[in-house]
């Protein structure tokens, strides 16, 4: 599949692991990579918004890793949701049970009050943000988000971009939903971790960045357990079904054994995704012009 007006590229990424995208995106750019459109939800629309204004993503990276270290004793749910967490024995292996009590959570209390506010964060996105226009951005950018009130996924690709910037950061339970002219809405990670569904024949070719999860079938002791374990199944099985609809999938593979949690080491992951991406995109950009 060849075009010469650039591909649309998905980024998803529960938590923490959007990070990695900041590293993605500085591949493309450093490969000319031609990109007209870029689907993202969670952080990867902040390293989505730095890289179509040509930001240096080198200080909100720092600020990150910062922010997530301040705030561990809230946050500590969220390298859980990522899969990992330790068992007494200080070993790590999924958390597949905690993974659906972490769901059940989001969705009962996804209107309900949130462990931060956006007076945390709203300094940090005005910073770069602020009175920024549609116009400036190089590259379009579309926010894949979860109407509340209907239960449905919408792409978010126009209107002011800190309000687009701070539903893509929304997390039940974590962060508020964002009202926008009336709908209640959050980031649609929970639902699906790679923003898929709403693709259409005009987005061709689409190139999707998967960052894996690492999960291992856990041992049966309750109900819950199995129950959890059927809820990772559906999700892996949701989530093949969305990269069944790219044309380019591309597989962060080295980062399946990174531990989310540790979030001092962020930069570290940010650099370990650009080198894995320097070499899938001189691949990709043969694929596109054969």
């Amino acid at each position: 599949m060849s075009s010469s007006k650039g591909i649309t590229l998905v980024l998803g990424g529960m938590g923490i692991k959007g990070v990695a995208n900041f590293g993605v995106l500085r591949a493309f750019r450093e490969q000319g990579m031609p990109i007209r459109k870029i689907i993202s939800t969670g952080l990867s629309t902040i390293a989505a918004a730095q890289f179509s204004l040509d930001i240096d993503p080198i200080p909100s990276i720092d600020n990150i890793a910062r922010f997530f270290i301040e705030h561990e004793r809230e946050l500590w749910g969220l390298e859980r949701i990522s899969g990992l967490h330790e068992n007494e024995e200080g070993i790590l292996f999924g958390g597949l049970s905690y993974f659906l009590r972490a769901r059940l959570f989001c969705r009962s209390n996804i209107r309900n009050i949130s462990i931060l506010s956006w007076d945390l964060v709203d300094p940090l996105l005005d910073k770069d943000f602020i009175n920024l226009k549609e116009s400036e951005l190089s590259v379009p950018i579309a926010v894949s988000a979860i109407d509340l009130e209907t239960g449905q996924e919408v792409l978010l690709e126009k209107g002011n971009i800190i309000d687009r910037l701070k539903v893509s950061l929304s997390f039940p339970g974590i962060l508020p939903p964002v009202d926008i002219n009336g709908r209640k809405l959050t980031n649609s990670s929970l639902y699906c971790e790679l923003p898929l569904g709403l693709i259409t024949d005009d987005d061709r070719p689409v190139v999707a960045i998967d960052i894996p999860n690492m999960a291992h079938q856990p041992r049966i002791k309750s109900i819950i357990d199995v129950v959890s374990y059927v809820d990772e199944l559906r999700s892996c099985e949701m989530k093949q079904t969305m990269l069944d609809r790219a044309d380019y999938i591309f597989t962060l593979e080295n980062l399946n054994s990174f531990h989310w949690g540790n979030y001092i080491l962020t930069p570290r992951l940010v650099s370990q995704a650009y080198k894995e991406t320097n070499e899938f995109t001189a691949k990709l950009g043969k694929a596109l012009h054969d």
